[in-house]
């Protein structure tokens, strides 16, 4: 089989990608030559898919779609016993468009430029939490997790159409979540450091910078570092909730009266009162009580930044 396979959402992007796939194929081609390409056909499947594949010999696995279904080849290549071995890139083209913005690249075409960067070996974080059924799972993410308010807005945006687009998505979504929003508090630990009670709108680690369809939570993330930028972020009511929104567009969450921003390997999230939505990557498999962790240099990344 082809070395290089790619993992395609054809739902992605309103279902651009799969009406497209053609024209998209012979673009990916003409830059990368032959590739195989396996559609997905339901949410989820982009994990099994890559394990598949890199089974079958595939030492090259690039995700084409959102942030979705980048997390979901993730899981399935660090799923596989040997996929610390296997490069991973990213196409990007889907609703959630926030991992390409840590990255540098915009179109499909910057994507395919950047893949002949050297490959390096870069962070991924691990998410040890409760599913929705109040069992422990973990999983793999790549760019950002967090609890609390952000969890409802992927929830909300991921029950829409999306037609909107990834900036007007998450931000409606974002306005719906803070009407309806009962604010989680909760007992957050950073490295074994006790860092007490908060009433939070999030508690948000990064891996890379932004989220949510352009906001700049952790400005200063990097993506090999060996450390998560953590954010823990007062709730406020619907008002200043608003008159704040500036500060994550802008990257200047640190300016918010009451915002903890600092760097740790591990934090911890256990619940006093309330429901604290889990976020991994745009998805919301589950709540807290969760554990973030750093795994430094697990994946092969290609298309990095120098």
């Amino acid at each position: 089989m082809s070395q290089t396979v790619v993992v395609v959402n054809p739902a992605a992007a309103g279902g651009r990608v799969g009406r497209e796939l053609g024209a998209l194929r012979e673009t990916i081609e003409s830059t990368l030559g032959p590739c195989r390409f396996e559609p997905t056909t339901r949410s989820g499947e982009g994990a099994a898919l890559a394990r598949r594949v890199i089974e079958e010999g595939a030492t090259r696995v690039l995700s084409l779609g959102g942030d979705g279904t980048h997390h979901e080849v993730v899981n399935g290549i660090l799923g596989h016993p040997h996929g610390e071995q296997v490069t991973f890139g990213v196409l990007p083209a889907g609703t959630g468009g926030d991992f390409r913005r840590t990255l540098g690249v915009w179109t499909l075409d910057e994507a395919l430029r950047a893949l002949s960067r050297p490959v390096r070996a870069v962070d991924v974080g691990r998410a040890t939490y409760s599913n929705d059924l109040g069992n422990t799972e973990s999983k793999w993410f790549l760019n950002l997790a967090s609890c609390g308010m952000s969890g409802l807005v992927d929830r909300l945006v991921n029950a829409s159409s999306k037609r909107l687009g990834d900036t007007v998505s998450f931000f409606v979504g974002t306005l719906r979540a803070m009407a309806r929003y009962e604010p989680a508090r909760v007992r957050v630990v950073a490295d074994g450091r006790d860092l007490g009670e908060h009433e939070i709108s999030v508690v948000l680690v990064g891996n890379g910078q932004y989220a949510g369809g352009g906001m700049h939570f952790c400005p200063e993330a990097s993506l090999t570092d060996g450390a998560l930028d953590l954010v823990i972020l007062p709730h406020a009511g619907m008002a200043r909730s608003l008159l704040r929104t500036s500060h994550l567009y802008r990257g200047t969450l640190a300016k918010v009266p009451g915002a903890i921003l600092l760097q740790a390997r591990s934090v911890t999230v256990e619940v006093v009162s309330g429901t604290g939505y889990l976020d991994l990557d745009g998805e919301s498999p589950g709540r807290a009580p969760v554990t973030f962790r750093v795994e430094p240099s697990r994946l092969r990344l290609a298309g990095v930044p120098g």
